[in-house]
């Protein structure tokens, strides 16, 4: 609503005016001023959008308020009423930025166009200050964001030149606190919120979006509570936009060149979301130092688990996914991100094991995996796949005979030791050499020898691409005592040599002069 101020020694006048502006569509805030000392006095305490003056007046006439005025508010827009005797008063006034002129007796037609051409004044000032606002904030929000994750030091340069009259200012940047929020609502709701929160805290602020689910609050205050405001952060959100947000919250910074780093960290902090879904405030300076996790042992557990789900064995399978989940939960240093890729991958290994199972129920699994919010929800959507696929080995199991099993993965294990073959299976399993041998070709579709010599050339190709250990070494390691046996049956088993299998061609030795050499050796 604009705020319009009549200056006129006539109350009749005034009144007059007052009577016509009522008439207008649009309403007005309206004050009034006997003289123009009085009318100066309301310019010091009221914020006045139109002036409506006569040209004489007591103690300061209207020339004299209009300069005064003008010095108060540049913007401000000026009407002056005068008769045709002080019209050459009127052509003055213009110098100091009048508006326009309104002849005594006012004509209500001609009243109305001039209030019609000095709302549209303010209308289009109004749309031309918060144009360069936009554009200037933009433009901050840019600088900002640049600086933020670059530290660009021409960002800087930029942003304090456009914040140096600003509050807060950023070189007395306090504290930041990360939000976080997995509706997108600070993007649909940002000015209508900022506004409504501003009010609410009564403290400076500088807000950004820095993405859909991340926004940024910068505060100057060095003295607030932090913590009690961050809760008031949630309880607002809470309340008027009926959406979950996670706060992280720094600790003080001392210089603006400190921001950068102090960002990363929360980015951090605020992973911890995923672990703790009861808490939604997380204080940077409360968190204490863990030791880095044993990346090696991540690797060796997770081969572990893939182990477990190959050979069926359901005991050890619970055990070692307990063991997983214990870890990420305990040390909730991994990424979100980080952690759904390894129980991914999981699932996806437990439900390639189950052939019945269509490629789209599985992208489904792994869709609704990665839509978990929390770490329990992911743990419990695998621990449902691990109980699906027991199902399943039970029910396989009924079909394959368990003696098959046995003897399919002390072969697994075993698959090492030299004497290994039909018969020392035949009687670790407590069967006949003859009965074993049929057994097995019905469950498996191939032979024994065919099966234990796939599983050592499995074996061997994955030494190979993932062990620096040497060819000899590998075949001893996969129950091959003569290392050029070994190497004529990897080539017949997979059309290639192990130099070439090997990552990162060239190998430890050339083949066909050691190959010679240990035939010479063997004679």
């Amino acid at each position: 609503m604009l705020t319009i101020l009549i200056v006129d020694d006539e109350s009749l006048e005034r009144n007059g005016i007052k009577f016509l502006l009522k008439r207008e569509e649009q309403d007005f805030r309206i004050l009034e001023a006997g003289n123009g000392r009085e009318a100066f006095r309301i310019f010091l305490e009221e914020h006045v959008d139109i002036l409506f003056s006569d040209v004489k007046m007591p103690y300061i006439n209207g020339l004299e308020l209009t300069e005064r005025a003008r010095e108060i508010r540049p913007d401000l827009e000026i009407v002056i009423f005068s008769g045709y005797n002080d019209f050459s008063y009127a052509r003055e006034a213009l110098r100091y930025g009048v508006v326009d002129y309104v002849l005594k007796p006012v004509d209500p037609e001609e009243f109305h166009k001039t209030l019609l051409r000095v709302c549209a004044n303010i209308e289009a000032r109004l749309a031309r200050e918060e144009k360069q606002s936009r554009q200037e904030d933009y433009l901050k929000k840019y600088f900002f964001i640049d600086y933020l994750y670059n530290s660009n030091k021409e960002s800087r340069e930029n942003l304090r030149r456009l914040t140096q009259m600003d509050e807060p200012n950023f070189e007395e940047c306090a504290r930041i606190i990360l939000v976080g929020n997995s509706n997108g609502m600070f993007e649909t709701e940002e000015e209508h919120f900022i506004t409504n929160l501003k009010e609410q805290l009564h403290i400076s602020l500088f807000y950004v979006n820095l993405n859909s689910q991340e926004s940024l609050f910068m505060f100057s205050d060095k003295y607030a509570d932090y913590r009690r405001l961050s809760c008031e952060l949630y309880r607002f959100f809470v309340k008027q936009y009926e959406c979950e947000c996670y706060f992280a919250v720094s600790r003080p910074i001392e210089k603006f060149s400190d921001v950068p780093e102090e960002f990363r960290r929360l980015e951090d902090l605020l992973e911890e979301q995923f672990y703790e879904p009861g808490q939604h405030v997380f204080m940077l300076e409360d968190k204490s130092r863990q030791g880095a996790s044993d990346a090696l042992q991540d690797v060796e557990l997770v081969e572990q688990i893939s182990k477990d789900i190959e050979y069926k064995d359901m005991i050890r399978l619970k055990q070692d996914f307990c063991r997983l989940e214990r870890k990420y939960r305990d040390e909730k240093q991994f990424s979100e991100m980080y952690v759904k890729f390894v129980f991914s991958s999981i699932l996806k290994e437990l439900y390639e094991q189950m052939s019945d199972l269509n490629e789209r129920n599985l992208s489904r699994k792994v869709d609704r995996l990665y839509k978990c919010r929390k770490i329990h929800d992911v743990i419990n959507l695998v621990n449902e796949a691990i109980k699906e696929y027991e199902t399943y080995v039970r029910g396989h199991d009924e079909l394959e005979r368990e003696d098959v099993i046995k003897v399919k993965n002390y072969i697994n294990i075993q698959y090492g030791e030299k004497n290994i073959g039909v018969e020392m299976l035949a009687e670790y399993a407590g069967l006949s050499t003859g009965y074993l041998c049929t057994v097995f070709k019905e469950e498996t579709g191939i032979t024994i020898n065919r099966y234990i010599r796939e599983v050592r050339m499995e074996k061997a190709k994955e030494f190979l691409e993932n062990s620096n250990m040497k060819i000899t070494q590998i075949a001893r390691k996969v129950g091959f005592s003569n290392s050029s046996y070994f190497c004529r049956s990897f080539r017949e088993f997979f059309g290639t040599t192990p130099e070439s299998c090997r990552k990162g061609a060239g190998g430890d030795e050339d083949y066909d002069s050691y190959n010679a050499s240990q035939d010479q050796s063997e004679d």
